[in-house]
């Protein structure tokens, strides 16, 4: 959540900035201010020119970016674009390792079945997953994702089937039908294709610098977003410790992982994803905002 927080602000600072009305914003931290769940708090900074240009941009970026699960052109990332990745990093605390080759290939792919497997296989990790896949792709929603999202066009067959066979009510059914274990193996069967992945790690790993991580992701992805490139998430492998310290360990990561993904040129544009409005995410109240004090941004 911090890191989504910290991609959202990134996006909305620096369209501010380009609209010539760049921010000030300074970490606070929900645990100096109770149960108020304020994070930073910000303010304007001296007025610059306006670069409608680079704004027009960075909107089409962002409308563009969506994550692609579907599999990419063998093109490998060279030395310059490594260069350009990498120095979104200076002085920041945050590293970034990027890895590929045939071995690193397959150890990510076998631990992406190990861990996907006992991740889909969790009655209260899958409920939640569960709870976010909408079966009515003809019905509008504000979050979430389609099965075709998973899987690419699906019947209406697939999707009952699905919708019944993997329900949280019914987890001692699919484990006995191994159907967690085969949805791993199908993830595991795109994710040794890579062809490349990258890794985002804290020296220390607090609150203010998972912040800061993901307003770097929100640039690394707009940056491969420019080079027709994509990013797809891999979260099996980053949500439980032992995960973190294996793919740590096999793939000799600089530390613990916060975020890792496989990434690439790829061969079709993500597939639009349910957004929610930005009316919905940005909220604000009148008494929150002064010029001595700026506004605040909380942590939904």
């Amino acid at each position: 959540m911090l890191m989504s927080c910290g991609i959202f602000f990134e996006y909305l600072s620096t369209l501010l900035k380009h609209s010539g009305y760049p921010l000030d914003w300074q970490w606070v931290g929900a645990r100096q201010n109770g149960s108020s769940g304020m994070l930073i708090s910000f303010a304007p900074s001296a007025p610059c020119v306006a670069d409608l240009v680079a704004y027009q941009q960075w909107v089409q970026r962002i409308s563009d970016r969506h994550t692609v699960r579907t599999a990419y052109q063998p093109t490998q990332v060279n030395e310059q674009q490594q260069a350009q990745l990498y120095a979104l990093f200076d002085r920041s605390p945050v590293t970034c390792d990027i890895k590929y080759g045939e071995a690193t290939r397959h150890d990510v792919a076998f631990l992406t079945a190990n861990y996907a497997s006992l991740d889909f296989a969790d009655q209260q990790a899958w409920r939640e997953t569960y709870h976010y896949i909408r079966f009515n792709e003809q019905q509008a929603a504000e979050d979430g994702f389609y099965l075709h999202h998973l899987f690419g066009p699906v019947s209406c067959g697939f999707r009952w089937f699905f919708r019944i066979a993997f329900h949280p009510r019914l987890s001692w059914l699919a484990k006995r039908l191994r159907l967690p274990a085969s949805m791993a193996k199908g993830l595991a069967e795109l994710v040794v294709e890579g062809p490349q992945y990258l890794a985002l790690s804290l020296e220390h790993e607090s609150d203010e610098n998972l912040f800061i991580a993901g307003m770097k992701l929100g640039q690394l992805w707009l940056m491969l977003q420019s080079w027709g490139w994509s990013l797809h998430p891999l979260s099996v492998l980053v949500q439980h410790a032992t995960a973190r310290c294996a793919l740590a360990d096999t793939v000799r990561l600089t530390g613990l992982p916060v975020f890792f993904a496989r990434f690439g040129q790829h061969r079709q544009s993500g597939i639009p994803t349910p957004r929610r409005a930005w009316q919905r995410i940005l909220t604000t109240t009148q008494h929150s905002f002064s010029p001595e004090n700026g506004a605040d941004v909380k942590q939904p």
